[in-house]
């Protein structure tokens, strides 16, 4: 039995946004979030805010974005926060660092970026919210290129 073009990437898109998301939940934004205070006036402040501050950004982007990115509930605002985070610390805390030390938050970049740029899939909340309130729109997920 083949699977069609839609259903395997609307499938792909949700192992995607579930791993990454819930991986970057729990890896990096859980702990960040449990010692906020300990961590709050050690933390790297790349954007010039103040330690809290950018600790706050990464928490909202690591922990409260992926769970977003990975149920598809404002799936493509959770994107956005993890994109965000995962190219600041690259592009910033990162710079100038061995590749094998930046690999992960590569990864966490070019997925997030890929549901911000082709959306969270039939499979998500987004879907459900949208039909239920009758507005069909996130139903149709994702759609081969030559059907658009």
């Amino acid at each position: 039995m083949a699977l069609n073009k839609e259903l395997s990437a609307n499938i792909v898109l949700l192992v995607l946004r579930v791993v990454v998301g819930v991986n970057m939940a729990w890896l990096h934004g859980w702990d960040k979030l449990q010692h906020f205070g300990a961590r709050a006036a050690s933390f790297p402040d790349p954007l010039g805010i103040g330690s809290k501050y950018s600790l706050l950004l990464a928490v909202i982007g690591e922990f409260f974005g992926a769970i977003l990115m990975a149920t598809g509930l404002l799936g493509r605002v959770g994107a956005f926060l993890v994109s965000f985070t995962a190219a600041l610390t690259l592009f910033s805390i990162l710079h100038g660092s061995p590749w094998k030390e930046r690999e992960v938050w590569e990864l966490y970049f070019a997925a997030s970026a890929t549901i911000l740029l082709l959306g969270c899939g039939r499979f998500s909340l987004d879907t459900v919210v949208w039909k239920k309130l009758g507005k069909g729109g996130g139903g149709k997920g994702a759609a081969h290129p030559a059907k658009k």
